[in-house]
């Protein structure tokens, strides 16, 4: 098939070659193509290294505003298309006090058009630099001070917008081609503070065809010893390099996560984004030291992933359509953080979360209910105020399961509060408060909590409760107020009231007969031995009042369906121990009141049967 094309071809030029116009127009194609080879052939000899580097320096000054020097020209070839290599360049800037040195290139290549290089007047593009280091400084108004005037300070302040692009005058636009970068680094220093961030061993290539049109990078660099891939694309390059608003869509991913943005964006320090933006970490501790962030903050968050429609704009930035992973739970809402000029930021919205650990929770907050005053913990929730509202369809309160939660979270005036506005426990509903006190000399946590409706010896169960515990279902207020930090001697000294009463039901492993049979039988006797049975009540009611870590019982009454059991005395909320007087007066008939001290801790405790109060021993 090819055969019969040629052949074809080369009767056609045959038929046309007898012709005047054949015969002419193959006599300029071959001097075109003989010019072509001299052409090639004498420019090594026709072009000047000296006018190569020349340009060189001249372009990259041009380009920049600043000073370049070129070691060397280390290679000039012309086929497949014109090309040179320089070693050595270096682009500095005077100061006043001498010359700050802002890139060091070890080589770099471009490609040239050969016409005007004969002509005295190279113009580069499609550049390669290896070994290249480049030292940016960012100032305290949050630019990047690289460039000083030169061609493209002079195209970012005429540039303006067109269509999602950017339009540029032609006499200031001018080709760039594609950038390959080598083994390259870039140190970015902070201007107010000294400190700096190095990007290591970048590969990878820009692709910007011309200045007024879009650009595209793909690259790998290494920054803190963990290599990143990028993939960034802007088809408004100068706007953006001038702090204005464009089009802006990035990729970064590590082997621990990565983070995506695609929206409009600007750079400035005050600048403003709004976009798509995705967030995405299997390894939160690691991401944490690698951002040189205390990983404490996050104590017990081992992945976390978040997307959202982002829009900031100066002091605010809002998450919309949040969808954000914690571990194995998830929550989607709306957040808000406002960051003023002066003030702390706060953190506002809300979140409905498919679970919720409390403890966990709370833990989170411990700087704020805690008052970690050694520093291990950075005190980020002292620095940053709260006002959320927090929904579940379930949460978990140590063992105790809840369903329909609504919380609210406030850290304002350094105040903590913890609102359990609902919680349903099937049946049941909890309500309370957590929050800290700074008054009257006082610097306390306070906890509420108000249980009604609940069923205790199911709550008994989730906690593996052993004992009789009643099976009923009641109401259970509690009222502390601990000192701060929150530790085992903070609970020592806790002060504030409890209250318990609940409807009918049973105590199931205590039998008030076999009690009475061991009270005429022994000195002492354990709980053990009386539980073959079940103590059927009508109602109890319960009350105390805590002191120094030390619940008092002032009032505690079991009424049975033939007996009154009263108690009083002490129950220290730190351990199980306790020490209670105890009565068990029948309603009716002859059978005399039983005393007795119940001493020991629970699950195990012991009584003694003791004389009546006021009663002498063989009365």
């Amino acid at each position: 098939m090819r055969l019969s094309m040629l052949k074809t071809a080369v009767d056609t030029l045959r038929r046309h070659a007898n012709r005047p116009f054949g015969r002419v127009l193959l006599v300029s194609m071959a001097v075109l193509i003989v010019l072509g080879i001299v052409f090639r052939i004498a420019a090594p000899f026709m072009i000047s290294t000296l006018v190569v580097r020349e340009s060189m320096e001249n372009s990259v000054s041009q380009w920049t505003g600043h000073n370049a020097t070129i070691g060397e020209v280390s290679r000039i070839r012309f086929w497949p298309h014109p090309e040179v290599t320089l070693t050595d360049v270096t682009i500095h800037r005077d100061t006043g006090k001498g010359e700050k040195t802002l890139a060091k290139i070890a080589e770099l290549s471009a490609t040239f058009d050969l016409g005007k290089a004969l002509l005295g007047r190279p113009v580069f593009e499609n550049f390669h630099l290896t070994n290249a280091h480049v030292t940016l400084t960012r100032t305290r108004t949050g630019g990047l001070e690289w460039t000083n005037g030169g061609l493209l300070m002079e195209a970012i302040a005429h540039v303006g917008q067109a269509n999602g692009g950017q339009r540029l005058d032609a006499d200031r636009d001018a080709p760039i081609g594609e950038m390959q970068v080598t083994n390259g680094t870039i140190e970015i220093v902070n201007e107010t503070d000294g400190h700096s961030m190095q990007f290591d061993a970048i590969n990878g290539t820009m692709d910007w065809p011309e200045l007024s049109g879009a650009v595209d990078i793909n690259a790998e660099t290494i920054f803190r010893g963990r290599k990143i891939a990028l993939d960034v694309s802007t088809s408004q390059p100068l706007l953006l390099l001038g702090g204005r608003g464009g089009q802006f869509r990035g990729l970064a991913s590590t082997d621990i996560g990565l983070a995506s943005f695609n929206g409009m964006a600007s750079f400035s320090l005050r600048g403003y984004f709004s976009g798509d933006a995705e967030l995405r970490t299997s390894d939160m501790p690691a991401a944490l030291r690698w951002l040189d962030i205390d990983p404490a903050l996050a104590d017990g968050l081992f992945s976390a992933s978040a997307t959202a429609k982002i829009i900031a704009d100066r002091d605010d930035l809002r998450f919309e359509n949040l969808s954000l992973g914690l571990n194995d739970e998830h929550a989607t809402g709306l957040l808000e953080v406002d960051t003023p000029t002066q003030g702390q930021p706060r953190l506002s919205g809300t979140l409905a979360f498919d679970h919720i650990d409390f403890l966990r929770l709370l833990k989170s907050m411990e700087p704020a209910i805690g008052d970690d005053d050694d520093g291990r913990i950075p005190p980020l929730v002292k620095r940053l105020e709260l006002d959320l509202r927090l929904s579940a369809r379930t949460a978990a309160l140590g063992a105790v399961q809840l369903q329909d939660v609504a919380l609210g979270l406030m850290n304002v005036g350094q105040q903590f509060r913890l609102d359990i506005l609902d919680g349903n426990m099937q049946p049941g509903r909890l309500t309370g408060r957590v929050n800290t006190i700074r008054e009257d000399e006082r610097d306390a946590v306070a906890i509420r909590l108000s249980l009604r409706g609940a069923d205790f010896a199911a709550i008994a169960r989730q906690f593996n409760m052993t004992g009789p515990v009643p099976a009923t279902q009641g109401t259970f207020d509690l009222s502390l107020d601990l000192p701060r930090p929150l530790n085992r001697d903070a609970w020592n000294a806790a002060v504030g009231t409890m209250q318990f009463n609940s409807g009918a039901g049973r105590l199931d492993g205590l039998n008030l007969s076999t009690i009475r049979q061991l009270a005429g039988q022994k000195s002492y006797f354990a709980l053990g031995e009386a539980s073959n049975g079940s103590l059927e009540f009508e109602s109890i009611k319960a009350s105390a009042v805590v002191h120094d870590g030390i619940a008092d019982i002032r009032e505690a009454q079991i009424t049975g369906t033939n007996d009154v059991v009263t108690m009083t005395g002490a129950v220290p909320l730190v351990n199980r121990s306790f020490a209670l007087s105890a009565t068990v007066a029948p309603k009716a008939g002859t059978d005399k009141p039983l005393h007795f001290f119940i001493g020991g801790a629970w699950p195990s405790p012991v009584f003694w049967p003791t004389a009546a109060p006021g009663q002498k021993p063989g009365e």
